[in-house]
């Protein structure tokens, strides 16, 4: 072997041994940097969910080191330094193998070669390679050495850690295999909406029966997962996993991992029914002859997306308790999951062949594309037309206002008289559940009908007490007891209330057959109130603009109660929110772990009700397990709770005595 080739081989091995050694030494100053962080988690708590010093910092530093250890060794690159390297360690060679690289043509050259090849050149070379490498690995044991007992998990979720690893750990947030979890929200497949991914959340905010699968690093071995029932702990891809669908209330999840616990709230977002309204025709009419083209126009609306609509038109024909009734719905159109939409609908008169006395009711109806828990179903407010009777006008033929509000209470009635026969004779196939949901949508109707009788009732008393000075009027209380109106004029307006009455509690505990005698009773009484003597003006009255006798002071005074302060509603759910809370407040130094979950638990019982309290709970938990000051969060909880702090008027200025 020539001298040319032993530089050439002691450049090779120098050359990878150099890049192996900075390789270990860049791989021993990460693991120094991870392990001063871990140790520096004791007094700045904020470093252990510091992302940047976590990841980025030790990634810097590994880099650094290693560019600089190849810097250092870069005259391995140069067969002059490497010949000069061999010089140095092998003194006996006298500077021979450089003259034999330098004259490698000259008659020297020869004896320069025998001299090289009496020393032990590869042998020197070795010596130094396993010097230097026993060094840079005794580094990097001793960093994984300090790395294994620091006190926190250097590795991020689940690193090796001694029992002395266990010595000054902070309790305030689960260690080990519940941090860092990544949790991944799919909708129901209805919303068509993506898949969200979050990166270890404190709450978790989704739409209802959505799909929540939540992963992290680590064994499935030992832990356990509670939320208003054990589930179940898989390994999965190298790491454990826990799926299971968002419930329809505010839940507590608990994640335990040997005496370690930790507590995410869910925060379910139902899915609103859509919205509906008739903006055409605006009101209610009656036609002498059923000639008429109505152009019906509805806006719909939904949180997610809207399926299909369509209108309904109801039409009876009779009067009082001897009627008929029959159905058309309009075909269906899709509309194809959108947000918002409107329909229109031509409808001809002269097609429904009326006679005199019938009504035609009309509505529009859609529905959602929820196919978890629904679909959810919206009607319109109803408009009526009704085809009046020849004997309604007289020899004047004048032109009459609008009909009086009873007329569309009347239609109502009778339409949902037919909703309730068609029920009770429904009801034998019809489950529990259906049976108390239709009939209390019906009683809710009933109700509607039922204050609005109230309302002309009320404003009937109203005028009769105004005409006695001195005498207040009733007040609402009084007037919501069905015995107690009696003082009206209109006895069969009374009679109508009283009805109704009988009937809603009748179908607010689902008992639809008892509810119809009642509700046939206030038709009557609604249709002897609808054709009672009225006097018919000409076009609609004129709104009073000005109340002149008010201004002048000429008027009659009724009498006003002088203005109070309100008081707070009793409410004790948010008494025993504000004493739980202020024990928590105590927790919070002396054990922090302890305190997080009492907000957890405190911020599911306040979703519900208390939702501003609720989004406070959750910066403070925040806040505090990225050990930053909790006291303007805690202020914000505190006024969300409590209200704005009140004013105390303090004493008046001293005024020397006088």
């Amino acid at each position: 072997m020539t001298a040319l080739e032993r530089v050439r081989s002691t450049q090779r091995i120098l050359g990878a041994a150099a890049v192996a050694q900075a390789i270990v030494w860049g791989l021993t100053a990460a693991l120094g940097i991870v392990a001063i962080n871990a140790f520096g988690s004791l007094v700045f708590p904020g470093l252990r969910d510091d992302s940047v010093v976590r990841g980025f910092a030790p990634l810097v530093e590994a880099v650094t080191v290693t560019g600089i250890m190849l810097w250092r060794r870069r005259h391995f690159v140069s067969r002059d330094r490497v010949a000069l390297w061999i010089e140095e360690h092998v003194p006996e060679l006298r500077y021979s193998l450089v003259t034999a690289m330098e004259q490698r043509g000259s008659p020297f050259a020869e004896e320069m070669e025998r001299v090289v090849a009496r020393q032990n050149i590869r042998g020197v070379t070795l010596a130094a390679l396993r010097r230097r490498t026993l060094i840079a690995v005794a580094a990097l044991l001793a960093a994984m050495l300090i790395l294994y007992v620091s006190p926190s998990g250097g590795f991020g979720r689940a690193g090796t850690r001694s029992p002395f690893g266990r010595f000054g750990t902070s309790s305030t947030v689960p260690a080990g295999r519940l941090d860092d979890i990544q949790v991944r929200v799919t909708p129901p497949a209805y919303t068509g909406g993506r898949a969200i991914t979050l990166d270890d959340p404190s709450s978790i905010a989704a739409l209802t029966g959505s799909t929540i699968e939540i992963r992290a690093k680590g064994s499935a071995l030992g832990l356990s997962a509670w939320m208003s029932g054990p589930l179940r702990v898989s390994g999965a891809d190298g790491g454990w996993a826990v799926s299971f669908r968002m419930p329809a209330k505010p839940a507590a999840l608990k994640l335990g991992d040997r005496n370690y616990e930790r507590i995410i709230v869910l925060d379910p977002r139902a899915d609103a029914p859509p919205k509906v309204v008739l903006t055409s025709p605006l009101r209610d009419t009656t036609l002498r002859t059923p000639r008429l083209v109505v152009r019906l126009n509805a806006t719909a609306s939904d949180d997610i997306g809207l399926n299909a609509g369509h209108f309904e038109y109801l039409i009876t024909t009779g009067s009082g308790e001897i009627f008929t009734a029959r159905t058309i719905t309009t075909p269906v159109v899709h509309l194809d999951g959108s947000r918002s939409s409107s329909l229109s609908e031509t409808l001809d008169l002269a097609s429904l062949k009326l006679g005199e006395g019938d009504v035609v009711s009309m509505r529009a109806i859609v529905q959602d594309g929820n196919a978890l828990t629904g679909p959810g179903i919206a009607t319109s407010d109803t408009r009526t037309i009704r085809i009046a009777r020849a004997g309604e006008y007289d020899s004047l033929a004048i032109e009459a206002a609008a009909p009086q509000p009873i007329d569309s209470s009347a239609m109502s009635q009778r339409m949902l008289i037919v909703m309730t026969e068609k029920l009770v004779r429904e009801q034998p196939k019809l489950t529990r559940q259906e049976l108390v949901k239709r009939s209390t949508e019906i009683g809710d109707l009933e109700e509607r009908i039922r204050k609005r009788v109230h309302e002309i009732l009320s404003q009937s008393e109203e005028e009769s007490v105004g005409e006695t000075p001195g005498q207040p009027p009733p007040s609402v209380a009084e007037m919501e007891a069905p015995e107690e109106i009696t003082g009206t004029k209109n006895p069969d307006l009374v009679t109508a209330y009283n009805a109704l009455w009988q009937a809603v509690r009748s179908l607010q505990i689902a008992e639809p057959a008892p509810a119809l005698p009642p509700m046939r009773v206030a038709l009557t009484a609604l249709d002897r109130a609808r054709l009672a003597n009225r006097l018919y003006l000409r076009g609609t009255p004129p709104k009073i603009i000005v109340n002149l006798e008010r201004i002048r002071l000429t008027g009659k005074e009724k009498g006003s109660s002088s203005s109070r302060t309100p008081r707070s509603f009793a409410d004790s759910a948010r008494v025993r929110l504000s004493t739980r809370f202020a024990s928590v407040l105590d927790l919070i130094d002396t054990q922090p772990a302890r305190a997080m979950t009492e907000l957890a638990l405190m911020r599911v019982e306040a979703l519900p009700s208390l939702p501003a309290f609720a989004a406070a709970l959750g910066e403070v938990t925040d806040a505090i397990r990225a050990g930053r000051d909790v006291t303007l969060p805690l202020l914000r909880a505190r006024r969300a709770l409590d209200g704005p702090p009140k004013a105390t008027p303090g004493l008046p200025l001293w005024s020397a005595g006088q």
